[in-house]
């Protein structure tokens, strides 16, 4: 998909973080553009400050845990930008808390969210993406779908299962219009963790300050994401951190992990 005008891309979570830096770098690209999220105000605010250009922008609030608020927004996106070329499912939620300290409900609510929110999107939006010459599918994951993480065990899950169901989408599209993108992106400070439920105030603060420290610029992180989209790749790794974090919990995954468990009460945020 070299020349992206025109196209509709869809956008989960795209009020804020990387979602939000994905829909400004595809309009600038002359992408129309339907952005979801629960948070309606930001979705307002983002469309204001894009809409400068000839590109369409609709917004819907979406909780894409309910299958039914997925379905009913396909149609009005249908109804308004009648085709689909990209898809993007981004929106996701954190829990930064220990097995033993995290309520089921709460574990059970993120995975509606970071997982089967990406497989109804996934599933019904499909058939709309078949239809095109050429489009695509993009899950966005994290590198603790690569390794298990003291106070993760909830997030780790939903991601490492998104990066499964992801890896098995690639093999039966393969062949088919419909290209699939898993990104794995670099620490960022998005506000996802600030807004966590996490194990207490100061270590939320402390995570935060973790990944400022270590963070690439969102705007230079979206803008390699859709490069290589545009490419057709599949497994998109952005940044050295990221190359070596990938690199090494696949060649030396119990080295990783000892290491890890190991140095568990060094690490300041959990």
């Amino acid at each position: 998909m070299t020349n992206l005008k025109d196209k509709v891309a869809v956008i989960t979570g795209a009020a804020n973080g990387l979602g939000k830096a994905l829909a400004i770098e595809l309009y600038k690209q002359s992408c129309h553009l339907a952005l979801m999220d629960i948070d309606f105000d930001g979705l307002q605010k983002l469309k204001a400050e894009l809409q400068t250009g000839e590109q369409m922008i609709t917004i819907h609030r979406v909780d894409i845990s309910k299958e039914n608020e997925i379905t009913s927004c396909k149609e009005e996106i249908l109804r308004i930008h009648h085709h689909i070329n990209i898809i993007i499912n981004n929106a996701g939620v954190s829990i930064s808390r220990f097995l033993e300290s995290t309520n089921l409900d709460d574990f059970k609510w993120l995975f509606n969210i970071n997982f089967w929110g990406t497989v109804y999107c996934t599933k019904h939006f499909l058939s709309e993406l078949k239809k095109q010459n050429r489009s695509h599918i993009v899950n966005i994951i994290s590198d603790f779908a690569l390794m298990g993480f003291p106070g993760k065990t909830a997030y780790a899950s939903s991601k490492s299962a998104v990066m499964g169901f992801t890896n098995s989408l690639k093999t039966e599209l393969y062949g088919s219009p419909v290209y699939v993108s898993l990104v794995i992106p670099p620490p960022l400070a998005t506000g996802l963790v600030l807004h966590s439920k996490h194990i207490d105030d100061e270590k939320r603060k402390m995570e935060n300050e973790f990944l400022k420290k270590h963070e690439m610029a969102i705007e230079k992180v979206a803008a390699k994401i859709i490069r290589k989209v545009r490419k057709g790749k599949y497994r998109i790794v952005i940044g050295k951190f990221m190359f070596w974090t990938d690199l090494t919990t696949r060649l030396f995954p119990t080295m990783v992990h000892n290491m890890i468990g190991k140095n568990r009460k060094k690490i300041k945020f959990i």
